[in-house]
């Protein structure tokens, strides 16, 4: 079997973006919610690029982590205004990381989706893996 040559991997988690408000509570009369439908990503990191914005210091100690954002949806697609609002383990600049990645990304604010300009997109997960180390058996 030959010798698996990788990148480090980097799996966008819980990328269902929803960009509809978080209701306070149920509505009272059990009518649908009316929420805005998941979101289109049109543009996002390459794997390549999401490899070189691993985090040295984490690189050098061997960890894998993760960072979670929330940003705003601007009127070309871009999302902006992004802050971390989790990241494990902290310290280590996947948070930071996690906010230069998100500068790639472009979802569909058309149609429908035209709606959704200016709201904030929260849960976005980025996480961040080390490459398999070759001749290691699983």
């Amino acid at each position: 079997m030959g010798r698996k040559r990788g990148i480090i991997a980097v799996a966008l988690a819980a990328l269902t973006l929803w960009a509809g408000p978080v209701a306070a509570q149920a509505p009272s009369n059990g009518a649908a919610q009316n929420r805005p439908p998941p979101l289109k990503v049109l543009k996002a990191p390459s794997p390549e690029l999401l490899a070189q914005l691993f985090p040295a210091t984490a690189r050098r100690a061997g960890v894998e982590g993760a960072a979670t954002v929330q940003c705003t949806i601007r009127r070309d697609g871009s999302l902006g205004d992004c802050v971390v609002t989790g990241e494990n383990p902290r310290g280590l600049g996947f948070g930071g990381a996690a906010l230069v990645a998100m500068t790639y990304y472009q979802v569909d604010v058309s149609g429908a989706n035209a709606v959704q300009v200016s709201r904030r997109l929260s849960g976005i997960t980025i996480r961040f893996a080390l490459p398999p180390v070759e001749g290691a058996t699983r």
